[in-house]
């Protein structure tokens, strides 16, 4: 019998096949994002049917087929359950993790992109932090981790850090003067001093850190009014389950 390798992850979808078998997605820390199939998984009393619950993170024993894993064993460390009894919640939790799938590679470490998804999860359980405000936060670390975030800390022409405000197609934002010199600006949004440092707060902020802030409401327009704008353009993926967000 081949190795057991253990991986620590996050279920990300977890899908009915055959009679009694289950095929899942885990995102994991050392392997990226793996498909893995659950033999028995679905029998009354199988060892499995617990670790194979969507938003479910813990250790999983598999070994390696040819094309694919085979979940052996799992250890279950948090069982994000609760998020499933809210509709809304549900909602959010299966759109950060299609977000999450779209972004993984197979058998690409995913460190970052794990404990992302993981304290996201444990926000949106804790109910301190507006989920809309939970939900722009994801988006942009996310791509931050992608090495698709946006240049926020200066002038991405002249490279000026005092005075920039306004969000262009070429990826960041400009500074005052240089955006008087093009009349061609497709995004001209001006953002207040306090949203500029909130997009600066989660690009750059400690993980722990993330979701222990809240804004105003004008704060939080202009953060919804950027990060619409910036996502039409680096990532233009339709997600089905953004439809069904509140």
């Amino acid at each position: 019998m081949k190795d057991i390798i253990n991986l620590t992850g996050m279920v990300l979808v977890s899908s009915p096949l055959k009679e009694y078998d289950k095929r899942i997605e885990i995102l994991t820390r050392e392997r990226g994002r793996i498909p893995a199939f659950a033999q028995g998984a679905r029998k009354q009393g199988s060892a499995l049917s617990a670790c194979t619950v969507p938003f479910t993170f813990g250790e999983f024993g598999l070994y390696e087929g040819r094309n694919s894993y085979y979940l052996k064993s799992g250890i279950i460390g948090n069982y994000f359950g609760n998020l499933a009894q809210d509709y809304d919640l549900m909602c959010y939790a299966s759109y950060f993790t299609e977000i999450a799938r779209h972004l993984t590679r197979e058998n690409v470490k995913a460190d970052e992109e794990l404990l992302l998804l993981y304290i996201t999860f444990r926000a949106l359980q804790a109910g301190k932090v507006p989920v809309k405000l939970i939900k722009r936060i994801f988006e942009l670390r996310f791509m931050a981790i992608q090495g698709e975030a946006p240049g926020v800390f200066s002038c991405v022409r002249c490279g000026k850090s005092e005075a920039f405000d306004v969000y262009m197609a070429e990826g960041g934002l400009v500074c005052g003067e240089c955006a008087g010199k093009d009349s061609q600006l497709r995004y001209p949004i001006k953002l207040s001093p306090g949203a500029r440092y909130t997009l600066q707060y989660i690009i750059s902020s400690q993980f722990n850190k993330l979701y222990t802030f809240n804004v105003s409401d004008s704060i939080m327009d202009e953060i919804n009014n950027f990060m619409e704008k910036y996502l039409a353009r680096y990532l233009p993926h339709h997600f089905k389950s953004a439809e069904f967000l509140a």
